[in-house]
């Protein structure tokens, strides 16, 4: 599920000279309007901003790096498993800092068993937490963020749903940079939620980057996930809904809703709030 286009320009991409995680940031995240979307949300709770971070399944750290880059006193951990996004990602996003870089710590660790500072927000992005697939096994995550969390301390993730979200298929969109981002779900178990699905990248040239990506997740409704978040011990949950452009596709806009129409597709947010 992507967020965001580009201007056009020349292509540069092949599948023999791209790099996959320059291709995934080109094309489906885009940092800065999750960070304005954090510092807005938890502004308008506390009246301040929020300084400390955790950005959970961190891959590149690009929003840690992002973070530390917009405030002199805000800081960041970035906890992902996997060394190789983690060590591009210093090298493209957090070693360009300079003396900012200080503000960003890296954890290779499982964020089962990470330990941290208490922090003001806890972030969980691009449905990455749905790797864990048993309801037992979300709690207590959940409950592990809820005591890293400050008082009042926010806990954000999104997430997809909808009937296409769990429907087998494959969607293609040129990216104006040169390249087609290609996002295939494989048929989701009815019992069991579990679906695999892949990013793929097609260029101009006529190769292709299969399998650029994949996931092995279960796929979470909504509402099992606010009913966790409340398990867990946190006190209000709040659902930021993403509105639609005129054409019905989702303009990237998201406002705090209680009742929302089942989309076809949808994107939301969902914030956790530790004694709010």
């Amino acid at each position: 599920m992507a967020k965001r286009r580009k201007k056009k320009k020349t292509s540069r991409f092949t599948a023999d000279t791209a790099d996959r995680y320059e291709l995934y940031e080109g094309s489906v995240y885009m940092p800065e309007a999750d960070h304005d979307f954090l510092v807005k949300a938890y502004r308008q709770a506390h009246k301040r901003r929020p300084m400390r971070l955790r950005e959970d399944f961190a891959g590149t750290s690009q929003l840690s790096a992002l973070w530390v880059k917009k405030h002199p006193e805000a800081e960041a951990w970035a906890v992902d498993l996997d060394p190789e996004p983690m060590k591009w990602g210093y090298h493209k996003h957090i070693e360009p800092l300079g003396d900012k870089a200080k503000r960003v710590k890296q954890l290779e660790k499982n964020v089962l068993e990470v330990k941290t500072p208490k922090v003001d927000v806890v972030t969980a992005f691009n449905f990455s937490y749905w790797i864990f697939e048993e309801r037992k096994i979300m709690l207590e995550y959940f409950r592990k963020v809820h005591r890293i969390l400050q008082e009042g301390g926010m806990f954000a993730v999104d997430l997809m749903g909808g009937p296409g979200a769990q429907s087998e298929c494959e969607e293609e969109r040129e990216e104006d940079a040169g390249f087609t981002y290609v996002w295939e779900q494989e048929a989701m178990d009815a019992i069991t939620h579990h679906m695999d699905c892949h990013i793929h990248f097609a260029f101009e040239d006529g190769t292709r980057m299969d399998n650029a990506f994949d996931y092995s997740w279960r796929l979470w409704s909504l509402a099992e996930l606010r009913d966790i978040m409340y398990e867990a011990g946190f006190t209000t949950v709040d659902t930021y809904w993403e509105g639609t452009d005129e054409d019905g596709e989702g303009d990237g806009n998201f406002r705090k809703k209680k009742h929302a129409e089942n989309e076809e597709t949808f994107i939301a947010y969902l914030v956790a709030w530790k004694d709010r």
